[in-house]
């Protein structure tokens, strides 16, 4: 599909990125109104499944710590290293999956493929009941893993497709904001299921697994019913609506909606330097966010608390974080400005660590794991800026995105080591260690941010001539340039 010759014209003297969306739908004659009512049938009919899967694919990876402090520890005989092993095999599976895994929901459907593999790690999930050892544990933490790797990049992936990018930052904020709710329905959530304690002759622990792996295999139907693949295949819009999505989609990455399947393209994705940097944004970021959330019940009884005393308490920090993530979406979209946001992010969890470090006061302490819950805000700016890394073409997103969340997901396995029994009650290797992760976190994002900067000032010059002459790249090269083109612009 080409562009309008308006909207060609409007691009020619103005980046992509600088081109605002109501400006593009002016420009192709949709009345703004009729735009706003699109958006918001896409937004009820993406989000909802979206956050109820992503909601799901936490509490089922992160149960896993509040069954610990009600029963699972004891009950196994557990020691420490087993059950630290359990925690970290769960990203064995997990990274080996992720990258095929993310080159299949192109060749299939995300309609299909992402209900298929939820309906499965929810009856995984469930089966831990059936545990009885240590060794039990790891091989049902290994196989939730495999069952559920391919979640979170497709997940990205798909919502990548509908939203064009100025409006992916609240979006993705609400997604993400998901974890935080992880940390505080899930304990809720725990507590309360263990309440049937002894049911049936069932340990609470083992309700938790069965009750919440049954309602993700729920979710997981539900999805069959409610999931559309992308904007050209949504029955639940109008002709017009769909061509409004599509075009403002097009508009927005310099690439057709329509695009088929190109072996070459995945492999370029495996090249491309880029791809390795936000997988080590990725791989710093997310060690300290899994570290905290398989781990705040069990790092908040050094305090004082115990059994369902450190599950409940736990819960009101996420509530914060929940907050944060939901504002920084907002203030993205509204302001950009995404690497001023992922630095503040990380200033803010780093000053917390410190205080934690330096700190023998238990009130002080506790206040401090309110401010760490700051460091959801850079996995989410990473969901924004991945979703769309590569516009070249549609494999190229999928391959490298499953790349960036395989390799960055490999600290997965470090974080299930961090906070360690023998290092309690302080923590003090440990809040060290996700420290010096943030620090190459900030070196990570200041190359991407940097290298993006040089090439859109590159880019601003080069249109300024093209302007001149005359040229127009627009139209039939669509989808054969995407980040390539000249008038594409990297969101800063």
């Amino acid at each position: 599909m080409s562009a309008s010759p308006d909207l060609e014209d409007a691009v020619s003297s103005k980046s992509i990125e600088k081109t605002s969306l109501s400006e593009i739908a002016a420009l192709e004659g949709y009345d703004e109104e009729l735009v706003k009512k699109t958006w918001r049938k896409v937004d009820w009919h993406i989000m909802p499944v979206a956050c109820m899967l992503y909601l799901a694919s936490y509490i089922d990876r992160a149960n896993i710590g509040n069954a610990k402090v009600l029963g699972l520890y004891k009950d196994l005989g557990l020691t420490d290293n087993q059950y630290n092993l359990a925690l970290s095999i769960f990203f064995a599976g997990y990274v080996v999956f992720e990258t095929p895994s993310n080159i299949i929901i192109k060749r299939t459907s995300p309609r299909w493929y992402i209900p298929i593999m939820t309906v499965i790690w929810g009856i995984t999930c469930a089966l831990f009941s059936l545990v009885r050892n240590s060794s039990g544990l790891a091989a049902a933490r290994f196989f939730l893993g495999f069952a559920e790797a391919g979640f979170l990049p497709g997940i990205v992936f798909w919502m990548g497709s509908w939203y064009p990018r100025p409006m992916q930052g609240r979006r993705f904020g609400v997604l993400y904001s998901s974890v935080s709710l992880t940390g505080a329905f899930g304990g809720l959530l725990a507590t309360a299921i263990h309440t049937l304690d002894g049911a049936h002759g069932i340990a609470g622990w083992k309700w938790i697994f069965i009750v919440e792996g049954c309602i993700t295999a729920g979710f997981g139907l539900l999805a069959f019913i409610f999931m559309t693949a992308g904007p050209t295949t949504a029955k639940f819009l109008t002709p017009t609506e769909r061509e409004i999505i599509i075009k403002m989609n097009e508009a927005d990455r310099a690439l057709r909606a329509n695009e088929g399947f190109s072996t070459s393209q995945i492999k370029s994705a495996f090249t491309d330097w880029r791809t390795y940097v936000w997988s080590v944004m990725f791989l710093t970021t997310y060690i300290p966010v899994y570290s905290v959330v398989l781990s705040l019940p069990t790092v908040v009884s050094g305090l004082g608390y115990s059994g369902v005393g450190a599950t409940l308490m736990a819960v009101p920090p996420y509530g914060l974080g929940f907050i944060v993530v939901l504002l920084s979406g907002w203030t993205v979209d509204r302001f950009g400005h995404r690497f001023l946001h992922y630095t503040a992010g990380i200033t803010v969890t780093i000053i917390a660590l410190i205080i934690l470090m330096a700190v023998k006061n238990l009130v002080v302490r506790y206040i401090m794991f309110f401010f760490i819950m700051f460091m959801c805000v850079c996995p989410h700016l990473h969901h924004v800026g991945v979703a769309h890394i590569e516009r070249r073409r549609v494999e190229q997103r999928a391959a490298a995105t499953g790349l960036i969340f395989s390799l960055g997901n490999c600290g997965g396995v470090v974080s299930g080591q961090i906070y360690r029994t023998e290092w309690a009650p302080r923590y003090v290797q440990g809040h060290a260690i996700n420290i010096g992760c943030y620090a190459l976190a900030l070196a990570a994002g200041f190359v991407i941010w940097w290298s993006y900067r040089t090439d859109n000032i590159a880019r601003d010059k080069e249109a300024g001539r093209q302007v001149e002459r005359g040229e127009n790249m627009l139209g039939d090269d669509l989808g054969d340039l995407g980040d390539r083109h000249p008038h594409f612009r990297y969101l800063l």
